[in-house]
């Protein structure tokens, strides 16, 4: 079972905030993520062959037309920032 402080720690890694109450359930609900994940890890898969995917298809690149794409300034016209032609995001990585 995680406790409440291996959750608040875990929280402002992912930059989130969790009041008293959210903290109480979310402990709750991640605790039987991990048992499950637990649980499956105990599964034997001995001779059972990995699996990559579980669609049928070849993931082949569809082919579009040129009229399909959008240009740089189309894809940008929406954004709140870019920078040097690109989307600008948080940096997440400290």
């Amino acid at each position: 079972m995680i406790t409440k402080e291996e959750v608040r720690n875990i929280a402002q890694i992912a930059k989130l905030k969790f009041n008293d109450d959210e903290l109480e359930s979310f402990t709750e609900k991640f605790s039987l993520v991990l048992d499950f994940v637990h649980h499956i890890n105990s599964v034997d898969t001995e001779g059972v062959e990995p699996c990559y995917g579980i669609s049928d298809e070849n993931g082949f690149f569809k082919e579009y037309d040129i009229d399909q794409t959008l240009n740089r300034e189309e894809v940008l016209k929406n954004t709140t920032e870019s920078e040097y032609g690109y989307f600008k995001i948080l940096k997440v990585v400290e």
